[in-house]
């Protein structure tokens, strides 16, 4: 098994495309249908999502984190 030390970038960038490749044909291509799958899979797996903190100096300025949860009727 190869690490991914082992591996040399452009293998690393083509596995990415084929990945990517992989999933939106799993979809039609449809970007709408990729979307909301992405988005449903960070509904059930929240704890795998990034989120901003603001600083204490942003939220006294009213900014909100970029990030905001979807609602089923947004799909």
């Amino acid at each position: 098994m190869q690490t991914i030390h082992d591996q040399k970038p452009d293998s690393i960038i083509r596995e990415v495309r084929c990945l990517k490749e992989d999933n939106a044909a799993e979809y039609g291509f449809d970007v709408r249908l990729i979307a909301a799958a992405a988005q449903l899979q960070q509904r059930q797996h929240p704890e795998r999502m990034v989120t901003r903190i603001l600083t204490d100096a942003e939220k006294a300025h009213g900014k909100q984190p970029l990030t905001r949860p979807v609602t089923e009727n947004e799909l």
